[in-house]
């Protein structure tokens, strides 16, 4: 889980919004503060330090209102999150299905069936991620959350109903967002006091986010009945804005 031990987070000189995920490309990105990564780190470092969850909310907060430039800004980041959860989906409910649109993306559901989970994560992987920066997350993100929802053992496509489909699309975006803010967290994860406090320090950031993504996405998918790749794009773009809106308003 997570890339806490290799992270070094971003530095001064990058942007709020690589060009290439940005969800709104055109629209002018305010220029990154100073120092703008210094609260969030310096409070998740305390919650390390002391498992204050208190400190847990404080790092969110200043990651949202700070870091990434509020719900305005912040969730531009996510653009080819979004395009590539649309496509997940519309992949999901073919496998689920006669198999056709997957067909499409060189995905058979004759072929995928019955084969070791890892392994038709990984075909997925390969035919959605995009050419970006963002590919090693999302491919991180889309095993995830298949292997979180499915299990493991062989991949059986009856079992891709629309409840199933909407757990791996929110799993997959929670995991999206937890490995942007492992990775942000950079040096203060030297604050851990010891090994085993990293994956629990993690675990815990990640239901976090599992559950502010739940109460903002869950009810979209579930109420909406028949979507397509747009739908899903714009639910999870609102859900992070309201993720986003959620974690600035808690108390420093």
């Amino acid at each position: 889980m997570g890339t806490s031990a290799s992270s070094r987070g971003s530095g001064k000189n990058q942007p709020m919004v690589p060009p290439w995920a940005d969800d709104q490309p055109g629209t002018p990105v305010p220029p990154a503060p100073p120092k703008r990564f210094q609260a969030f780190r310096t409070s998740f470092g305390k919650y390390l330090k002391g498992g204050d969850r208190g400190d847990l909310r404080k790092s969110l907060s200043h990651y949202a209102r700070t870091s990434t430039g509020g719900s305005t800004v912040g969730p531009r980041r996510f653009g080819s999150v979004y395009t590539t959860g649309g496509q997940l989906y519309e992949v999901l409910r073919s496998l689920g299905g006669d198999g056709s649109t997957a067909a499409e993306r060189g995905l058979s559901r004759d072929e995928l069936t019955g084969q070791p989970l890892d392994v038709v994560c990984q075909r997925l992987s390969e035919a959605l991620a995009p050419e970006n920066g963002d590919s090693d997350r999302i491919r991180e993100a889309i095993d995830e959350a298949m292997l979180e929802v499915l299990g493991e053992g062989d991949f059986n496509a009856d079992q891709l109903d629309a409840e199933t489909i909407n757990q791996i699309l929110g799993e997959y975006l929670s995991q999206s967002i937890f490995q942007e803010i492992v990775e942000e967290v950079g040096g203060s994860w030297a604050n851990a006091p010891d090994e085993q406090r990293t994956p629990d320090a993690e675990a815990e950031l990640l239901e976090v986010i599992r559950v502010v993504v739940d109460k903002n996405l869950g009810h979209r998918l579930a109420e909406t009945g028949e979507m397509n790749q747009a739908d899903v794009h714009r639910f999870m773009r609102e859900s992070v804005t309201e993720v986003w809106r959620e974690w600035e308003s808690y108390d420093e």
